[in-house]
């Protein structure tokens, strides 16, 4: 079997393999209303993967194929950030959106997990969703373990304080904050 043949099979195993799970992080990253497309960031992810296959640690697929993902992620939120700008300066102010474009999951927990900087959220997000290892976090996030573990105990523990501040406001309902503790 030729090199070019290898390098197929390691991707079609590659792809099959991870591209749920990638697909999953992507898809729970992303807003329905925010004008980026799950499916479309993981073809670039994929892409990249392609491209960049012989620089994929073998022992580690999964946590490269994630870091990807979240640059990806990011570069998409910047670019929606700078048109959002744009088009703001150059739309006529109207009303705001209608309430049933809110979200009606648990916002008290969507409203926690936005409360946590970028960093805490990623670390948190990676590892109780993607069920990564504080070694595949460190791979992901470009960090030493320590790093990575440190920043998930952080993210942990300020998700804890932001859930336990909303059970204490009158109109939160704050159950979930309350069975966390």
């Amino acid at each position: 079997m030729g090199v070019h043949e290898r390098r197929e099979q390691r991707f079609s195993r590659l792809v099959e393999d991870h591209a749920d799970a990638l697909h999953r992080y992507l898809r729970n990253r992303l807003s329905g209303g925010d004008g980026i497309d799950a499916q479309d960031v993981l073809a670039d992810v994929l892409l990249i993967a392609w491209q960049r296959l012989d620089d994929i640690p073998p022992d580690a697929e999964a946590p490269w194929l994630f870091g990807v993902a979240r640059n990806r992620l990011m570069n998409a939120h910047s670019k929606r950030s700078r048109r959002s700008a744009i088009s703001r300066r150059i739309r006529p102010h109207g009303p705001s959106s209608p309430a049933e474009d809110v979200a009606l999951a648990d916002l008290g927990l969507r409203a926690a997990l936005d409360a946590l900087p970028d960093p805490e959220r990623e670390a948190l997000l990676l590892t109780a969703w993607e069920g990564l290892s504080p070694t595949q976090l460190a791979v992901a996030l470009g960090v030493s373990v320590n790093a990575a573990a440190i920043r998930l105990s952080r993210a942990k523990s300020m998700l804890l304080d932001q859930l336990h501040d909303d059970s204490e406001r009158p109109e939160s309902s704050g159950t979930l904050a309350r069975d966390t503790r």
